[in-house]
């Protein structure tokens, strides 16, 4: 069963339900969807209106940031996926590109770590 065909399944969510599910305030929601992480309909009463894949969105881009992704980046990633994509392989794909991305932020800043716990970079004369 996918969630799309789970009972009480909503193909079109509200800002505050986004939010509660992805773990985050409702401006935040927004927040993401002005950087184009997550997109939104409008409905007949102006409202935002989101597939349910928002909380998906949100819940990476959330974590990326964690190890120094920025939200443009995570966007330009998940940008690959329409909205409502049952395709494991594009989801996964835009993981493991995450996942890459983050583990090379992780290494220069484990270097920058290293030189300044070995004050190297204080011997080095810049004139040589």
């Amino acid at each position: 069963m996918t969630v799309t065909d789970h009972p009480g399944f909503q193909a079109s969510l509200t800002v505050g339900q986004v939010a509660k599910a992805a773990g985050v305030t409702a401006n935040a929601v927004r927040f993401y969807e002005r950087y184009g992480v997550i997109n939104a309909h409008r409905n007949s009463g102006n409202a935002r209106r989101f597939t349910v894949d928002a909380i998906c969105r949100i819940k990476l881009a959330l974590a990326a940031q964690r190890v120094g992704i920025t939200l443009k980046e995570s966007a330009e990633i998940l940008a690959g996926i329409p909205p409502l994509s049952r395709d494991l392989d594009q989801w996964l794909a835009a993981g493991e590109e995450l996942v890459r991305i983050g583990r090379s932020r992780v290494d220069r800043l484990q270097a920058t770590v290293d030189e300044l716990a070995t004050l190297d970079f204080l011997q080095n004369d810049p004139r040589t």
